[in-house]
């Protein structure tokens, strides 16, 4: 499939890198989380993964939440020791990139299209991120993505319209000189509002070509 267009936007997570978010939320009700605070939408705890992804809440205050709403033995271990174990369940949802996926990028961006980053992250997922890259890649992020735009340093998320818009005029490119990859309908239907043309890629899996 030929894609006329300028701009390329990528997600990230489940896209080029592979997401398994069920492992953080076992791990965490294996800790003692109660299941409803992980699965309920409207719950304080997915609305501060929301808000943290959003660059509205700090790391430390996202991690200090999240150790509060464990059991009174789990909370006995020392703070470091903690903070540590939370931590790292927090990053088991990022898996390993894609060296395959990764060539590709290279290859569009050598056929000649302007290839960005739009994704939902925050900063403890974004160091993580970037440490993997460089083992898989040999090379960090901000030399495969044209540009990154991230969330939390934006401090607006996908869906909302406002992100799609800003790196829109930020690129300098209309809507429909834009071609839009996501692993969420949610995402793409709102893109596709504006006027990107969007695909939904299978969450983990091989891309189609393109």
């Amino acid at each position: 499939m030929a894609i006329e267009k300028k701009l390329l936007i990528f997600d990230l997570g489940g896209v080029v890198i592979d997401l398994h978010v069920e492992r953080t939320f076992g791990a965490f009700v294996a800790m003692g989380v109660d299941a409803s605070m992980l699965t309920e939408t409207q719950c304080l705890m997915n609305r501060m993964i929301l808000d943290y992804d959003r660059g509205d809440v700090a790391t430390d205050d996202f991690f200090s939440y999240i150790e509060s709403q464990l059991p009174p033995y789990v909370r006995e271990l020392p703070s470091d020791e903690l903070r540590e174990r939370v931590a790292d369940i927090w990053n088991m949802m990022l898996g390993d990139f894609s060296v395959e996926k990764i060539q590709r990028i290279k290859a569009l961006k050598e056929e000649g299209y302007r290839v960005v980053l739009l994704s939902n992250t925050n900063e403890a997922h974004w160091d993580v991120i970037e440490r993997r890259m460089l083992r898989a890649a040999g090379c960090h992020i901000n030399e495969l993505f044209d540009a990154l735009y991230l969330s939390y340093r934006m401090n607006m998320r996908k869906p909302e319209p406002e992100i799609f818009l800003e790196l829109l005029r930020n690129e300098g490119v209309d809507a429909t000189d834009a071609f839009f990859f996501d692993d969420s309908e949610a995402n793409c239907d709102i893109a596709r509002t504006l006027g990107i043309e969007s695909m939904c890629l299978e969450r983990n899996a091989a891309w189609p070509l393109f």
